[in-house]
């Protein structure tokens, strides 16, 4: 099984794991985005008034 997966991540063109790494990152920042690219909506102005930290 390590032989197969050792394998797989050698014969991995290079672009595949940059492009998969591009997406993943832009889904993971994708809500600081939404409100850079959209401004600020009213429900993101309703959780930040009814986040309580106390």
């Amino acid at each position: 099984m390590r032989k197969a997966v050792y394998k797989l991540a050698r014969e991995t063109p290079p672009a595949l794991v940059h492009a998969i790494f591009i997406v993943l990152l832009a889904l993971a920042t994708a809500p600081a985005f939404r409100i850079v690219l959209f401004g600020v909506s009213l429900d993101d102005l309703l959780q930040l008034r009814c986040f309580n930290l106390g």
